[in-house]
């Protein structure tokens, strides 16, 4: 299955179709094992946390969830015939807000290891005979409150039946990080040696069109910036400043203040055209020009995304890198 390098999510698929293991549930590593009827999503944005994607099955289901919580990994476990049901249903669900990739299966026709439902050491695997080509999807599906889904499964029809397998479902939230709290540290703080300032960031979701890839942004370019996980970062500073904290200057907020400071998105959207793009912000998120600028909304904040015609070359997992004609854009914090 072609993987797209740049997508922020590059699936390994676990898919078990030759029971080559004796353990049906040992987790794979770096993964938890389960046992639940429900596809979830919490985010938290540096001040509170959110459930933002909750999708109910008809009864529990047995699968593997990273660590961070936001990928699930499905292997050849549950009854093939339940499972491709309850995505078939999913799918139909967000049929209008998702754009597919498919790819014919070099595998062509033929008979396909499924289980019946496993225990602790035994797939209980049977043939499945495939009367249709066997295609591999990568579906991208877009969330109205900004996240997006990654589903990767193989499709094809048995008996005149579709069959829908599952590899991975990965639900991605791209953000932008906000500082709102700057702490001037004295010298021989808990953090460095030197004076330094500590700043507090909280996040805000963007939303993308369904088929998006990033390149690497940071919060500065900063040689003693030094990198404390999403929420904070620390820069050691010389200079005389006494101890102090400072908040974002605002109308209530004027003094022992600083400007507002955000992070920028950059990347590129595939297959589709500027005006493309422009339609889909304006339809799903209040898109509008204001003067030269093109902006959009997510909740209540305003964002202005640059767009421009670019040709670039993209890594693919399994073939050479390609040229691919994409948009690029830049997304930042928007001020009217």
């Amino acid at each position: 299955m072609k993987k797209i390098f740049l997508v922020i999510i590059v699936f390994t698929s676990i898919l078990i179709l030759s029971g080559c293991s004796e353990h049906p549930f040992k987790a794979p590593f770096g993964t938890e094992f389960i046992e639940s009827d429900t596809l979830s999503y919490d985010y938290y944005n540096g001040s509170y946390s959110k459930n933002l994607f909750e999708y109910t099955f008809s009864k529990e289901y047995l699968y593997f969830i990273d660590s961070d919580e936001s990928n699930y990994r499905f292997s050849s476990i549950n009854n093939y015939q339940d499972i491709s049901n309850e995505f078939i249903s999913f799918l139909e669900l967000y049929e209008d807000d998702t754009y597919s990739d498919i790819y014919l299966n070099e595998s062509g026709k033929g008979d396909i290891e499924l289980s019946l439902g496993a225990t602790e050491d035994d797939y209980n695997l049977v043939k499945v005979t495939a009367d249709s080509e066997i295609y591999d999807v990568d579906a991208f599906i877009v969330v109205e409150n900004g996240l997006r889904v990654i589903f990767s499964y193989t499709e094809f029809y048995h008996d005149g039946i579709k069959i829908v397998v599952p590899y991975n479902f990965a639900i991605i939230a791209y953000e932008i990080h906000e500082a709102y709290l700057k702490e001037y540290l004295p010298i021989n703080n808990e953090y460095v040696d030197e004076k330094a300032i500590l700043t507090r960031y909280k996040t805000a979701i963007i939303p993308f069109p369904p088929k998006v890839g990033f390149w690497p942004t940071t919060f500065g370019e900063e040689e003693e910036l030094k990198d404390m996980g999403r929420f904070m970062r620390i820069t050691e500073d010389t200079s005389n400043l006494g101890t102090h904290t400072e908040e974002v200057c605002s109308n209530d907020v004027t003094d022992n203040c600083f400007t507002p400071e955000y992070s920028t998105i950059t990347g590129f959207v595939y297959e589709l055209t500027i005006s493309e793009i422009i339609q889909f912000y304006e339809e799903n998120h209040g898109g509008r020009y204001d003067g030269e600028n093109f902006i959009f909304f997510m909740d209540n904040e305003s964002y202005k995304i640059s767009l421009a015609e670019s040709t670039i070359n993209i890594d693919y997992s399994d073939t050479d890198s390609q040229t691919e004609d994409v948009i690029t854009f830049e997304i930042t914090k928007y001020f009217e």
